[in-house]
């Protein structure tokens, strides 16, 4: 009786175990951000690689690419509008 209960407890806690993990695996698909599509700085224009690796971070799901911390500051301060223009240059790599 004792080693029926223990390999019901046993196998209850890998079932718990294997269902944690396929929500786990599931939220971090979910998690992944929108890939940046263009090859200049969103805030500035300048190519990247001329100065260096750009500054990326994440806003609203989407990967974002700036030059520098300087001007992630000048993205956070009008947002919407840097995403508009994302949106924008999108549109027009999709024609």
């Amino acid at each position: 009786m004792k080693t029926t209960k223990w390999i019901i407890a046993v196998i209850v806690a890998i079932v718990f175990y294997a269902g944690t993990m396929i929500v786990r695996s599931e939220d971090a698909k979910a998690a992944k951000p929108k890939s940046y599509p263009l090859d200049t700085c969103l805030v500035c224009g300048m190519k990247f690689g001329d100065m260096g690796k750009p500054y990326v971070f994440v806003y609203k799901g989407q990967e974002i690419k700036v030059c520098d911390k300087s001007e992630k500051a000048d993205f956070d301060k009008t947002p919407d509008k840097f995403m508009k223009k994302l949106a924008e240059a999108e549109a027009k790599l999709k024609k």
